[in-house]
This record gives C-alpha cells, structure tokens and sequence, in this order.
C-alpha cells in the first residue's frame, strides 16, 4: 500500500510509505528555502512523486495530522515569516488586549503585511474568521483534494499527538520487540500538549493519559522571546546558555518558575491559574541575569519532565522509553531522564518536532488499513537517511555551469579529505547518499573539521555560521571509540545527537571542539558503519592519521537558513560564507575567489 504522509502547520513536509517502509521523506523548508516552512508543502508532494515516478492515481491513501489550525496561521505563515520583533508585536497588540484586558483585536489586521489573499490557496469563502479552524480544516480538506485530484474518501486524519506517538514508537529499534511507554509533549496541537501511552509487543499503541496543561514547551517559547530570541526556533540557544549559570545565582528566578507549574501523577497543573504565560513572566522576572533566567528554566524543565517520567514507569512498571514532539529536543532534560533509575533506555527519533507528524500519520494510516483489511504488516527498520540524493553525473553537470575564475573541481576521496582536516581545513560534505532526515545533519549534509581545534570555533561561529558564541558545536564519533569519549553507563544507542553525555578525560584533549565550552557535555552523533558505512570511512581515514575517532560536525547551512537540499544551494552557502571546501559527491570543490 502506498502512502502519502502530508503535514501541512509549521515546519511543513511530505512522505511517502509503502507498506510500512518509508521511501522519501522531506522537510518543505528544505526546498523553499524558507526556514519553518508554513502550510501545503507542495514542492516536497512533487518531488517524492518525480524521484518515485509515481501519479497521484498511484497513492493508494493520503495521511494527514493535525485538524485544528487557525486560519490567522496560514494567512500569515507565523512560523516562518516572523521576526523577534514581529512576535513581540504579537504579544503586545494581540494576546495581551485579548487575554490580560479581554478584548479581541484582529490578528489578520495586525499583520496584514505578510497577507497576500490573491495567493492564497485556500477557499476563503469555507472560512468563517481568522479563528475558524473547523472552516480552515474544510478549506485544506478541499485544497489537497482538488490539487492532488484526489478522492477525499481516501484520505485519512489522525490527531497531532498520536502521530507524534506512532513516528516515534514505530521508529524505535524496540518496536514489537518489548513493552514501551512513550511520551509526546510539545507546545500544543489538537488541543493536546502531552500523552502518555503503553505499546505493546503486539504493536498496539493504549493512550492512558492526555494533558493541556503540559505547558513546558508554551513556557520555554515564552522566555525565549523575553531573553530576545526567536520563539518556536531559539529555545535551543536559552538551553546551551543555561549551563554557564548555577543554582547558586538563580534562586530568585527558579523560584518564579518552581511556583507556576507542577506535576500532578500523570498530568501537569498549576500553582495558581495563569491569564497568559509571556506577561506574567515578563513582570515577575524583570532585572533577573539572563544566564540565570536559562538555567532556572532549563532546571525547572528537566525536574518536572522527570518527576512526570517517573510517575509514569512507577505507575506501568514500564523502563523503556521514548519521547517525541517539540520538547523532545531538550538534549539536557533527555540527560537527566536517561540517568534516572526509573529508565533503562531511551529513544528520540530524529526529527521529533512537527517536521515528522507526516511520517507519523503515514504509519497510523498503514496499520489501521492493514487491520481493516486483515493483512499482516512489518515495519522494517526506519532509515534517517531517507531524503533526495544526487548522483556524480548530476553534480558535475551543475559543477560545470560555474564560473571557472572563482570555482575549481577535481575527483577526490575520503583519504585525501581526511588529510585536508587533518591540517585544519573546514569542509562542507555533501554526500551521494540519501539526505538526512530533520533538523540535526548526520554527515550527509554537513559541514565537518578536526574537532580537537579550539580555533575552529571562532571560524565557524564568524564565518560560516554566524551563530551565539556560547553555542557549542557536536561530534560525529565512531561507534568503535564511544566509551573512549562519552560516559554512557546505559549503553543508550544514540545516534541524532538527541542526548547530551558527559565526556571523558580523552575528549577533552580530542573533542574540544565538540564540547559544550563550559559544562563538557557532548551531544554527539554515534556513526555506526552499517548506518552510513561512507562517512564512518572518513571518520575512519581521519583516526588513521590522528588518532582522534570522531569529527566535528555541524548542518550545512548558515544561521537561519534551512540545511541545503541541492548542489546549487550548497555552492550558495558556500559563495555567501567564509567556507571554500566542499566536498560534494566524488569532487572537491575549492572556492578561488571569496564570496559575499
């Protein structure tokens, strides 16, 4: 059976399963280029269907998740096109007339800029306001339809959370193999911020909590506005600031935060009942620090996540565990969750977000139509690494479009890039495989150096990617040298750098790099050679030339741009940073000439 996974909110994206197995999954912002991508992700639909040479009459069900948007949301496609100022403005003129004085201001009016109604694709006359999501949900129902000319009897519609819940327990090594609890916890979708459900070694997934008080995730998007970053984008920022702070400093902000939320068994509550988060922190942390704002609230976070975890396995006698949705994220609280003695291991799938609900959905969809129609289904092994690929003949036929007086290739391999790194280069890799999956690169789109330079975090940070100077970079390490560099008492297979660990006294001589600066916790990528047995050899090559078992590795992009999907779009990143290596399929591309 085939088909179509459609998630169409933020950080929009498309897959395609057949039986049980995903094909081709991507992230629209990938080809839009617009980071967070908001509504139908059209270009992702036809791109799975040109690379699978497929028609719509071949897709055998559409899954989608997710019904209740707002129509204010696609109107303005919030996630991606808002600025911090944009959402301050946000807080201002919208939620604080409508939730602090009860009055209702007009969100469309507010942000009329950003509406263009002659382009937008939805049937505006199914929309009652810019509130109406039950209209918005007719008018989506009815825009897939008539695009994909598709009959809407096929398509199947399955809840944000449940989605959520399926990508991660089907995606799990441990599916069918024992008893998981897992976990979903985000901002919010279908009303929903928090489930707790048991499934089974039959593959049957029980819901036996559900919360909308869950509100971590809708807090820490709170307090990374106050602090001046992005919301729904820079929480990781507030989380790798948290740890240049200590209890000692941060009592009067942890205060505020340990008399807001609480965990009440499985479900979350409140102290006292809140009008609106943003303000009310607004007013009770004014003239805080900002590092001890972070580690209160990264400190609040990882106790609340684990008093509710623990309640759970306590109450199910269950120690597996996964976690998917937004907060999931949190490499820090996963940590601290991961040390508990309640846990035996755990699992973040890659791309926890909402950028995997398609996938989600796609799986809830396989097996309710195998159950319907009394057929067996295995879900083989999720492969990451399950986006476009490009081969040698289509790189080098862009590769000689390019202006030969500020460009020059050559056929290159894996021994001769280690040796570049190992001499200090930064390297772009682009690999022939399959692209990587969600918003961590795993070394197909990455780019890579020798983490043992402490001076390569200035280049990268200045030149490339244009980020916070406390932002740590991360590790590619191999499998065989894990316990050289990283404390993992559990053993936890961690593979999309979804877990921070402490590191030895080796990775602080090889990995400085690829440390947090002041905490020396590593959320590192383990490469497994059957994994991705290419980019394991030049990790390999490297050792051989410096003992050092792992490389730095950080996305290809450059800051608040999405990770490139294309070979054009990699020679664009490199043309506008101070990167002049790439190493894109057989070739070596060398940038003569520097760019913007």
């Amino acid at each position: 059976m085939k088909i179509l996974g459609i998630h169409d909110g933020h950080n929009a994206s498309a897959s395609l399963m057949v039986d049980g197995k995903v094909i081709l999954a991507l992230g629209e912002e990938r080809l839009s280029r617009n980071k967070h991508q908001y509504g139908f992700p059209q270009r992702s639909i036809n791109k799975i269907l040109n690379i699978c040479n497929l028609s719509t009459k071949e897709i055998d069900k559409v899954a989608m998740s997710t019904k209740t948007l707002p129509p204010r949301y696609f109107l303005t496609q919030r996630n991606s096109n808002f600025s911090v100022s944009d959402y301050w403005k946000e807080q201002n003129e919208y939620w604080y007339p409508l939730l602090i004085k009860g009055e209702k201001t007009k969100y469309t009016e507010i942000f009329k800029k950003y509406i263009n109604y002659e382009t937008f694709p939805y049937d505006l006359k199914l929309i009652k306001n810019e509130d109406d999501d039950e209209g918005m949900w007719r008018a989506r129902k009815k825009h897939l339809c008539e695009v994909l000319n598709f009959d809407s009897n096929n398509l199947d519609v399955f809840d944000h959370h449940k989605s959520h819940a399926a990508y991660g327990y089907c995606t799990s090594s441990l599916y069918k193999k024992k008893p998981l609890l897992i976990f979903t916890i985000d901002g919010g979708g279908d009303n929903t911020n928090a489930t707790i459900s048991i499934c089974s070694e039959n593959g049957e997934i029980t819901e036996i909590s559900r919360s909308s008080n869950a509100n971590i995730g809708r807090i820490y998007r709170s307090i990374t506005l106050l602090l001046g970053m992005r919301p729904s984008d820079h929480e990781f920022k507030v989380m790798g600031l948290a740890a240049y702070n200590t209890q000692g400093y941060s009592q009067e902000a942890y205060k505020v935060f340990k008399n807001t939320l609480k965990v009440d068994g499985l479900q979350f509550a409140y102290h006292t009942p809140l009008k609106d988060h943003f303000f009310y922190f607004k007013d009770r942390l004014e003239g805080q620090r900002f590092d001890s704002i972070a580690f209160a609230l990264q400190k609040i976070t990882e106790e609340l996540l684990c008093e509710w975890i623990k309640n759970a396995v306590n109450k199910t006698s269950i120690k597996d565990i996964v976690i998917s949705g937004g907060v999931a994220q949190n490499i820090k609280a996963n940590q601290q969750i991961l040390s508990m003695n309640e846990v035996n291991s755990l699992y973040i799938p890659p791309g926890p977000g909402d950028e995997s609900i398609s996938i989600g959905a796609a799986y809830l969809s396989t097996l309710k139509n195998a159950s319907k129609e009394k057929v067996s289904i295995k879900i083989p092994q999720f492969d990451p690494y399950c986006g476009t690929s490009y081969s040698d003949n289509e790189i080098e036929l862009y590769l000689k479009t390019l202006d030969k007086d500020k460009w020059s290739f050559k056929y290159s391999n894996n021994k001769e890039i280690a040796l570049l790194l190992s001499k200090g280069k930064v390297i772009a890799r682009f690999s022939n495989g399959k692209m990587e999956f969600g918003a961590r690169a795993l070394g197909n789109r990455s780019i890579i150096a020798d983490p043992s330079s402490a001076d390569v975090i200035h280049y990268l940070n200045k030149l490339v990617k244009m980020r916070d100077f406390w932002m740590p970079f991360a590790p590619s390490i191999l499998e065989e040298r894990l316990c050289d560099y990283l404390i993992d008492k559990k053993k936890n297979i961690s593979k999309y750098m979804a877990i921070s660990f402490n590191s030895t006294e080796i990775a602080n001589k090889h990995l400085p790099a690829g440390l947090h600066p002041f905490d020396k916790t590593s959320r590192a990528q383990i490469v497994y050679k059957k994994d991705n047995p290419d980019y394991h050899s030049l990790i390999k090559e490297f050792e051989n030339l410096t003992g050092i078992g792992a490389l730095l590795n950080t996305s290809f992009n450059i800051h608040g741009e999405a990770i490139v999907e294309s070979p054009k779009d990699a020679i664009q990143t490199l043309q506008n940073s101070g990167l002049k290596y790439l190493y894109i399929g057989s070739y070596l591309v060398t940038k003569t000439i520097e760019g913007n």
